[in-house]
């Protein structure tokens, strides 16, 4: 039996939705003033499949997966939604509109799980109005999405990104222990 203050870490991660193709340097760089250093940063690919978010942040949306190198007891994820959505809001243009959505999550050995302030039948409960959301699940050398992900988790652009993210992360575990907060 595990100690009761046992805590694994977790793998940092963010799914970045912005306008344009190339990553914004000045996103980037907010991030990283957030979460310290990027460990990986993957592709972005069009989000093209939803107009969900074109009244607010426009048309041409881009979305990808980078990693930090922080890694995180994954109790904590609440905290870093938190984080993210102030982040998003401290980034937004006149009238609230935001340049930037910040998916934060984590991924560990088996799965990648986002944090989100809505219900849903399939998200577990956190605490302090959070619910998780488990998207993709690894197995057999690859991440398969949940059957309630969104189209694009469906589709996985991500696929190659997320493979590379849990490599160097599991590189850096077997280096190096790392802290958790």
């Amino acid at each position: 039996m595990k100690p009761s203050n046992f805590s694994e870490p977790v793998q940092l991660i963010a799914f970045v939705l912005q306008r344009g193709g190339e990553w914004d340097p000045t996103v980037l760089s907010k991030l990283e003033g957030e979460w310290g250093p990027i460990r990986y940063k993957g592709k972005l690919f069009a989000f093209d499949k939803t107009s969900y978010y074109e009244p607010e942040m426009g048309a041409g949306l881009y979305r990808g997966v980078l990693s930090f190198e922080k890694c995180i007891p994954a109790e904590s994820i609440a905290l870093e939604k938190a984080r993210s959505n102030a982040l998003e809001m401290a980034m937004a243009a006149e009238g609230d509109c935001r340049q930037v959505n910040i998916d934060i999550g984590y991924m560990d050995l088996d799965k990648v799980v986002l944090p989100s302030y809505k219900r849903g039948p399939f998200k577990l409960y956190a605490g302090n109005g959070v619910w998780l959301d488990m998207l993709l699940t690894y197995a057999k050398g690859l991440f398969h999405p949940t059957q309630w992900a969104f189209e694009d988790f469906k589709r996985n652009p991500y696929q190659h990104d997320l493979q590379l993210i849990r490599e160097r992360w599991r590189k850096s575990l077997r280096t190096s222990p790392q802290e958790t907060p």
